[in-house]
């Protein structure tokens, strides 16, 4: 279990977030979902310790993560896949994959060998790209590093912040369905997403947040019922 009370983050004298509060539940999808500038990935970054929070609290699993710097934060089980997949463009794709796992216990090194074996299970594009530097991957082979990479530490959790952006439509199609194999799976997911449609299909709760605020929480069903929302959000009439 995730909980955020009261977060507040700020870049200088501009506040992002301006008291969050939210849970997110094990072995379920949470969307955070909301307009540009709502304050998503600021949320994304001070839940993955990149930016410390001003004041609120950050608790996963019964310990607080309030202030924790990343790599901290990586260790309890919370691991961010971040926007636009940031790899690691000279690396190979299996020293991506290393990278991922670089809090793990050294003497683990089978179980680590283990894992990157299943990861090329899950991915096999990426076992085929293994030797190959990241960055000549596509986009959305990338966007499945990302991913891997963020899976070799082993999560209780995982921030996923636009997992679809620049994408093309078939691929975000085998992103959300990676998506909800991981959710079957039994791993904990927080999902920022600008496709409000395709994140609907794999969320249990959404909230929407909008200038650094949350203005709505509910379930999908709550979400298409709701004629201002499925305006704002889904174009209906």
């Amino acid at each position: 279990m995730l909980s955020i009370n009261n977060l507040e983050t700020s870049y200088g004298l501009i506040k992002a977030l301006k008291g969050v509060s939210l849970d997110a539940a094990e072995g379920e999808v949470t969307c955070i979902l909301g307009p540009n500038g709502a304050g998503k990935t600021t949320l994304m970054f001070t839940l993955s310790g990149i930016i410390k929070p001003d004041a609120g609290s950050i608790d996963f699993f019964g310990t607080s993560l309030t202030g924790l710097a990343a790599p901290k934060v990586l260790r309890e089980g919370l691991a961010l896949v971040p926007e636009n997949r940031l790899v690691f463009p000279l690396m190979s794709v299996r020293e991506n994959l290393l990278a991922g796992a670089y809090t793990r216990n050294r003497s683990d090194k089978d179980e680590v060998e283990a894992d990157i074996e299943k990861m090329f299970a899950r991915f096999p594009v990426l076992k085929e790209r293994q030797e190959q530097n990241a960055g000549t991957l596509s986009g959305g082979e990338q966007q499945m590093l990302a991913l891997a990479r963020a899976l070799m530490s082993r999560p209780k959790m995982l921030l996923l912040d636009e997992p679809s952006v620049g994408l093309a439509p078939v691929i975000v199609n085998e992103v959300f369905a990676i998506i909800k194999q991981l959710k079957e799976d039994g791993l904990s997911i927080v999902l920022v997403e600008q496709n409000v449609v395709k994140a609907l299909e794999v969320a249990d709760h959404f909230y929407l947040l909008d200038q650094g605020r949350v203005t709505f929480a509910g379930t999908p069903g709550e979400m298409e019922n709701d004629d201002v929302i499925k305006r704002a959000y889904l174009g209906g009439g």
